[in-house]
């Protein structure tokens, strides 16, 4: 993996006034974004159905990879391999807020710090600490629909996880540890210091 693709990223960088110029102009500091499209049929996401988690900056579809860290790759088809299971009873689709584990093909993502990459990882069972995840960005109690930009948000980290280039593990980043450059979501340490 390259650290950036971008060759006139990387130069522009090199040069330190320019980089400010770029910095003031062209240069998305990342909070609560919009990273993922859930891809289905009907309107909501209802929990215990199969769907695909589509990120928007990767272009590929959350999967399960064996790894170090968080057991997660990229499918460049959709695969049916995310569902989600409320914390609370409920009925019906899942609402803007409402707390739900997340499970990616074969076990549930949850925060956990790593050493490299960024802080998340896997468990095979559900238990209730795995609860740790909500869409927001969006009104409160509205019903999340399918096949829109959403933004997933952990209540740990209390951040929202987005795809990005990065130098290790798999391409997600905290928001709030991106910048957004042309459309594309850089994490803070593949930028190069001039």
């Amino acid at each position: 993996m390259t650290l950036i693709s971008n060759q006139k990223l990387m130069k522009l960088f090199a040069f330190t006034g320019l980089a400010t110029v770029l910095l003031s102009t062209e240069l998305t500091l990342a909070k609560e974004m919009q990273g993922w499209k859930v891809e289905g049929s009907g309107t909501g996401i209802v929990e215990g159905q199969n769907y695909s988690l589509y990120n928007l900056d990767q272009k590929g579809y959350l999967g399960y990879q064996d790894r170090r860290g968080a057991n997660l790759g990229w499918d460049k088809s959709p695969n049916q391999g995310m569902k989600l299971k409320r914390k609370s009873p409920g009925r019906g689709a899942i609402k803007c807020g409402e707390l739900f584990a997340l499970f990616v093909e074969k076990e549930w993502i949850i925060y956990e710090k790593q050493t490299t990459g960024i802080n998340l990882s896997s468990r095979t069972q559900l238990a209730d600490d795995r609860y740790q995840w909500k869409f927001t960005n969006c009104q409160a109690n509205d019903v999340i629909q399918l096949n829109q930009p959403v933004t997933l948000t952990n209540t740990v980290e209390n951040d929202s996880v987005v795809g990005c280039k990065r130098v290790w593990g798999v391409n997600l980043c905290w928001a709030n540890t991106v910048f957004s450059f042309r459309g594309s979501n850089y994490h803070k340490d593949v930028v190069p210091r001039p």
